[in-house]
C-alpha cells in the first residue's frame, strides 16, 4: 500500500488468464471510514468496485468496470451535510516501463489524437484497490454545495477593506509641515 492509499486488493499480473480476471469488492466499515478520513469526507456509506483486468500483448493489463459509493461532504457555503452518488466508469492500460526502448536524445512525436499511453506496470502485481480509489476520489465534487445555499450578496457600500497605506500617512505628516516656516 502506498502513503495514503486505504483500498489494498492486488492481482499477480501473471496469473491474468486469457479470458480475464473479474474482481468485485466493497470496501469494509474500517476501509470506509480510513477512506473519509483520508479525504476530508463526512462519511463514505458505501464503495463497490467490480473490474476485470484483461491480459494484453507485451505484458500488457487493461482494467474495465465501475466504481460505484455513496458518500456526504460538507458544503462548501453552509457548511450542511451534502449527499453524493458516484458511478464512476474504469478503463485504464498499464504496461510494462519500456523506457529502455528509446535512446537518449532520441526524437518523440506526440499524436495529440491518439489514446492516451498506457501507465507504467512496475512489478508482477497490479493493485485494483488503488485503482478503485483513484477513480473514486476523482468522481468526487470538489465543491459540494447544499441545495439553495447561497454566500450573502455583499454590500454595494462594502469595499474592500485595506490598511491605510504608509504612504497615505507620511502624506498627511508632511502636509502639517508646508505652511509652517
Amino acid at each position: 500500500m502506498t502513503a495514503g492509499q486505504v483500498l489494498s486488493r492486488p492481482i499477480d499480473v501473471s496469473t491474468i488468464p486469457a479470458t480475464g480476471i473479474e474482481r468485485k469488492f466493497t470496501a469494509t466499515e474500517a476501509e470506509r471510514a480510513a477512506l473519509a478520513k483520508a479525504y476530508g469526507l463526512v462519511e463514505v456509506r458505501s464503495l463497490t468496485a467490480d473490474l476485470v483486468a484483461s491480459a494484453g500483448s507485451r505484458g500488457s493489463v487493461r482494467v474495465e468496470g465501475r466504481v460505484t459509493a455513496d458518500i456526504v461532504q460538507s458544503c462548501v457555503v453552509s457548511l450542511a451535510p451534502v449527499e453524493q452518488k458516484i458511478d464512476e466508469a474504469v478503463d485504464v492500460r498499464y504496461a510494462p516501463d519500456r523506457r529502455e526502448d528509446f535512446e537518449p536524445g532520441s526524437e518523440i512525436s506526440i499524436d495529440l489524437e491518439a489514446e492516451d499511453p498506457p501507465e507504467p506496470l512496475t512489478g508482477p502485481a497490479l493493485d485494483l484497490g488503488a485503482v478503485a480509489e483513484e477513480h473514486f476520489v476523482l468522481a468526487i465534487d470538489p465543491y459540494p454545495r447544499a441545495p439553495g445555499a447561497e454566500l450573502a450578496p455583499a454590500s454595494p457600500d462594502a469595499g474592500p477593506e485595506r490598511p491605510d497605506s504608509p504612504f497615505a500617512a507620511l502624506a498627511a505628516l508632511g502636509g502639517k509641515g508646508k505652511g509652517a516656516s
